[in-house]
């Protein structure tokens, strides 16, 4: 970072802030923003994000950043799963247990997804990559691996808001989700598994894959899961029971998702062979996806959420209401991209964005519903 400290001093000067002030909110002393200011003093990642933050600055626009220069290559770990390849991927580089960890990442999806660098080799757990990602830019990177697509508008909120922190989505199943946390390849992991016991959601799920491991369950929302189907199909659909009419092709989920789990349930309480069913081996990655291949045609019906069948303009018939949540490890609560996330949850203008936008239940939004360990 920069050594001068003038651009701190005029953001704070400009909001009417004195130094007592602008420290207090920061949680710094008053002598420490005096040495920064002064430029005798360099703040750690997670004083500048603090000092953005209630400035309404970037941490670059506050403090500078490096120039610009070569493509630098760094050490990390390796994050893989089923689904890397052995080419050489994008990747999204962030500190996730105080480690830089490097994960695969689809060069496109349904939108172009911007790389953090670019794996020029890997194995036994480590990776070089080639970034131009600065320190403090990698440790300022969230990662949520879930289901959910509204994690697209929390990453456009953070980024709405000037801050520091971005958001990036690693889409997959709920028990991956919770696989990734686990491993260290996530801060969050977003989840909607009923315990089929006591009906509740998400408590038992996280108790099994996580032990004893100390962590939170904050509440995102509540929405509704049902059939998304086919404009103007020749098939009438009430509920997952018209899934087995002759003709109907039907896309799926993995196991370990949510919906997957929700249609094995209903159709075993309906007594129907899921061999019956066509397509029930044919899956897509994420709801989105279900939603995109019944608009392209490939699909009769698909178990998804509202707001997926709502963007693709589906018809689509609720079944039930579920939660989604975010599970979170206690290590990283104190990080700079997870307080950055749990803020924007307390946020009564985020809750009410969510909610107008998804169609979500958003009353919850930021609660701690349960604690594991």
């Amino acid at each position: 970072m920069a050594s001068s400290g003038e651009p701190l001093r005029r953001a704070r000067e400009a909001r009417g802030l004195t130094q007592m002030e602008l420290a207090r909110r920061a949680g710094i002393s008053r002598q420490a923003l005096g040495a920064l200011e002064a430029g005798t003093y360099q703040p750690g990642v997670t004083v500048a994000i603090a000092l953005a933050r209630e400035l309404g600055d970037s941490v670059e626009g506050l403090f500078g950043g490096e120039a610009p220069g070569e493509c630098i290559r760094i050490r990390t770990a390796w994050a893989s799963d089923e689904s890397a390849s052995d080419a050489a991927p994008s990747v999204t580089l962030a500190r996730v247990g105080g480690k830089v960890i490097a994960v695969p990442r689809p060069a496109a999806r349904l939108t172009l997804a911007a790389p953090a660098g670019i794996l020029e080799a890997h194995g036994r757990g480590r990776a070089t990559v080639a970034t131009y990602r600065t320190a403090s830019e990698i440790d300022s990177t969230l990662l949520i691996a879930g289901c959910d697509p509204a994690t697209a508008i929390l990453a456009d909120w953070l980024a709405r808001h000037r801050s520091p922190v971005s958001a990036v989505a690693l889409p997959c199943s709920s028990k991956r989700a919770l696989a990734a946390l686990m491993e260290g390849r996530a801060h969050a992991a977003g989840v909607h598994l009923k315990d089929r016991g006591n009906g509740k959601y998400n408590v038992a799920p996280t108790r099994l894959a996580l032990g004893h491991r100390p962590a939170i369950v904050v509440s995102f929302a509540r929405w509704e899961l049902g059939l998304a189907t086919a404009p103007g199909s020749r098939h009438k659909f009430r509920g997952v029971a018209d899934l087995a009419q002759p003709g109907v092709r039907v896309v799926n989920r993995e196991v370990g998702a949510g919906a997957r789990a929700f249609l094995d349930e209903a159709l075993a309480e309906l007594g129907i062979d899921a061999a019956q069913i066509e397509g029930y081996g044919f899956e897509a990655a994420g709801h989105l996806e279900v939603a995109a291949t019944i608009a392209a045609g490939r699909a009769d019906a698909g178990v998804t959420i509202r707001l997926a069948a709502d963007s693709y303009g589906l018809p689509f018939i609720p079944i039930r209401e579920e939660c989604y949540d975010l599970v979170i490890l206690a290590r990283d609560l104190e990080t700079a991209p997870v307080k950055a996330m749990l803020d924007t949850l307390n946020s009564r203008r985020f809750a009410l964005e969510i909610s107008q936008l998804c169609a979500y239940d958003t009353k919850q939004m930021g609660q701690v519903s349960a604690r594991n360990g």
